[in-house]
Order: structure tokens, then C-alpha cells, then sequence
């Protein structure tokens, strides 16, 4: 990634490996899926989900769940 001070394989060790991230995905069970709004604004939300080899499997609805109601 040039310009963003993060060094290159054949530059040093700047870049973590892919095994480090493939750890933590997949011992975690909550996770960040943000996408973008129409207007552009960007839309983040915790799901749960379980990593699979190489895919992130999440469900999610596309009402709100509100409690006390």
C-alpha cells in the first residue's frame, strides 16, 4: 500500500501475514459488516457470524429488533 506507511514484503516486515488475521477471524463470533448508504453515508453494524475456511457466513434481517415495545 503505497503512501500509507505500511512496508511491503520485499521491504521488510511491515505486513502482518494472512494467518495472523485467519486466527483472529476465526476465533471470534462478532463482527463489523459495514456497507454504503444511498446518500453515501456509511453504515456499520455488529453481527454475529462464524468464519468458514476462507468465507464469513452472517445472517442478518432487514427489520429492527426493539425490545420493550
Amino acid at each position: 500500500m503505497p503512501g500509507y506507511g505500511i512496508q511491503g514484503p520485499e521491504e521488510g516486515s511491515g505486513l502482518l501475514p494472512w494467518s495472523w488475521a485467519v486466527e483472529r477471524l476465526s476465533s471470534a463470533r462478532n463482527y463489523w459488516v459495514v456497507s454504503v448508504r444511498p446518500d453515501g453515508r456509511p453504515h456499520s453494524m455488529p453481527v454475529w457470524g462464524m468464519w468458514d475456511d476462507s468465507d464469513l457466513v452472517f445472517t442478518s434481517g432487514s427489520a429492527r429488533a426493539r425490545s420493550g415495545t
